[in-house]
């Protein structure tokens, strides 16, 4: 019960503040042994964060969808951006499969990551919407700084680089208000988050056949109550961060969390062993 509650804290915190949730695994698994939570239970860790997304961005989703029937232009194009957003996602995710999950196996290489997802932190003080500029004019989102954006949550499954830190930094160097790239990073991960999910999900589903006896499946799991707490840890985690990255944001502090993210990087390439 209380790996599930660790387990659920650290998916629910990670998964949404820009210090890469995925290279903090690879590391742990390296420094501290941590082993990988089981399929299932992934899904379950998925779901809460993607909960947590629809809690305290409810008005804005529920706003889309309805623009179908409303036919509200403005409201019309934030989805058609996040669905363009998605497709360039979906190609580098899927297509560069296999190059991105070798990254997992090299540590180093995810501090240098780390160290590059700090210098796109820092340099968002100096972007033509960051906290130099306070009065800035914003632009809008259009059709190529939205496929802009998808294409750099798709590198962002590289472990090491924080997909809301990239995603957020890169609109903010295009000229977005703040306020708008920070949701838009978070609304934009629905389709990442929920389909990352639901492909575990159709390899849970794969492993439930008395034949399939496989390493990956023999972890797979099934529901428990320990799952579903780990999953409502994570969801209440998960509104935490949302809210605390919103406020850095919308108050152009995003750069604080480069330190951060240096120090882990730095630290990792002086004490992990070369492979």
């Amino acid at each position: 019960m209380l790996e599930s509650i660790l387990l659920g804290l650290l998916q629910g915190l990670a998964e949404f503040l820009p210090v890469s949730s995925s290279g903090h695994l690879v590391l742990g698994k390296t420094i501290l042994g941590m082993q990988e939570a089981g399929m299932f239970f992934d899904i379950m860790l998925h779901a809460g964060t993607l909960l947590s997304i629809f809690f305290i961005f409810r008005k804005k989703i529920i706003d889309m969808i309805l623009c179908v029937f409303r036919r509200e232009k403005e409201q019309l194009n934030y989805a058609l951006f996040i669905i363009l957003a998605s497709i360039p996602t979906a190609v580098v995710g899927i297509g560069f499969k296999d190059q991105l999950e070798s990254l997992f196996q090299n540590p180093r290489a995810v501090c240098v990551a780390l160290l590059i997802t700090g210098v796109l932190l820092f340099c968002t003080k100096f972007a033509p919407t960051g906290p130099k500029y306070p009065d800035a004019v914003a632009k809008p989102m259009n059709w190529w700084r939205a496929i802009i954006t998808g294409t750099v949550q798709g590198i962002a499954c590289m472990p090491g680089i924080s997909r809301s830190g990239s995603t957020t930094s890169t609109m903010l160097y295009m000229g977005i208000s703040r306020k708008y790239a920070g949701e838009f990073t978070f609304l934009m991960s629905i389709p990442a988050v929920g389909g990352a999910a639901l492909l575990d999900f159709l390899d849970w589903l794969k492993c439930q056949g008395p034949e399939n006896l496989s390493e990956a499946c023999a972890s797979a799991g099934t529901l428990d109550l320990t799952l579903i707490v780990g999953m409502i840890v994570a969801f209440v985690a998960g509104i935490f961060a949302l809210k605390w990255l919103m406020s850095f944001v919308q108050r152009g502090k995003l750069h604080y969390f480069s330190w951060y993210v240096w120090a882990i990087g730095i630290l990792g390439l002086i004490f992990l062993p070369s492979a």
